[in-house]
């Protein structure tokens, strides 16, 4: 991993996901955008000197738009990324749109620094990124109907 990017827009948390992603990938160069629009001119800006993002946190609930457009953007201009989407929101109407757009992992912010590192971390071994209660979500809907 070369290069990190953050979309979140509360600095605290954008410094807690630098520290994540610094920890797991020591050597990565992390840029951070507040909004979407950010964001995408941010991509824009790396895109034209010829840099992609290997990795993306990106928060959902975002003060000019959502998360999950940002995805789309992203996986469009840079395929390999891997979009894990940072958020408090654990609920179907985000878990599904999310995935659907391209998100290859789904984090909860109420993990601590370390558990998210370790989850990270594993994306080194072709784990995916899932928080527990996400994981239990997504496989509650694939199981197949009591009977």
């Amino acid at each position: 991993m070369k290069l990190g990017f953050i979309l979140e827009d509360h600095a605290g948390a954008q410094d807690w996901l630098r520290d994540v992603l610094k920890e797991v990938f020591p050597e990565i160069s992390v840029t951070v955008a507040n909004r979407l629009t950010e964001a995408r001119d941010k991509l824009s800006h790396l895109q034209q000197a010829d840099l992609e993002p290997d990795i993306a946190l990106i928060d959902l609930s975002l003060p000019d738009g959502n998360g999950i457009d940002f995805i789309r953007d992203l996986r469009e201009a840079v395929p390999e990324c891997l979009c894990i989407v940072i958020t408090i929101h654990d609920d179907d109407r985000h878990v599904f749109p999310a995935l659907r757009a391209g998100a290859r992992g789904y984090l909860l912010k109420q993990q601590s620094q370390s558990e998210l590192a370790r989850r990270l971390a594993g994306i080194i071994d072709d784990e995916p990124p899932l928080s527990p209660s996400v994981a239990r979500r997504v496989l509650a809907t694939f199981a197949p109907p009591d009977t």
